[in-house]
């Protein structure tokens, strides 16, 4: 039996996370309005992918980023945002895919699917 993709998505807009549970209703979803929601899913089960925010309130997406690293170095990173720009030049190291606001169902699921080495449930 195959296993499915697990996701972790970040965003502080509510509407945001309930799209991308719907693009992704085939694989294992969970939601985190925070950095903090988002870390404690972190310790609690590892995720094939995380897909997160860079502005939110309260800590960063980049804290995320950094923590998440700390906790699963292997954990392939996508990054959706409207603020590309402002990224660090160390972001590109640690991010597999950005992403652009507003996005297309195709342009996410591609790079998630891009950013998983092995086969799953999820296509």
């Amino acid at each position: 039996m195959s296993q499915r993709l697990r996701l972790l998505f970040v965003d502080d807009e509510q509407e945001i996370l309930d799209f991308l549970v719907r693009v992704f209703r085939d694989c294992d979803s969970e939601t985190a309005l925070n950095t903090e929601s988002a870390l404690a899913c972190l310790r609690r089960q590892r995720f094939d992918v995380l897909i997160t925010d860079i502005k939110m309130p309260g800590a960063t997406g980049f804290s995320l980023i950094d923590s998440a690293i700390e906790v699963w170095p292997d954990l392939p990173i996508i990054v959706i945002t409207g603020h590309y720009p402002e990224m660090p030049a160390d972001a590109n190291n640690k991010v597999r895919h950005w992403i652009l606001k507003p996005f297309s169902i195709e342009t996410i699921r591609e790079a998630v699917m891009n950013s998983v080495k092995k086969s799953f449930d999820c296509a």
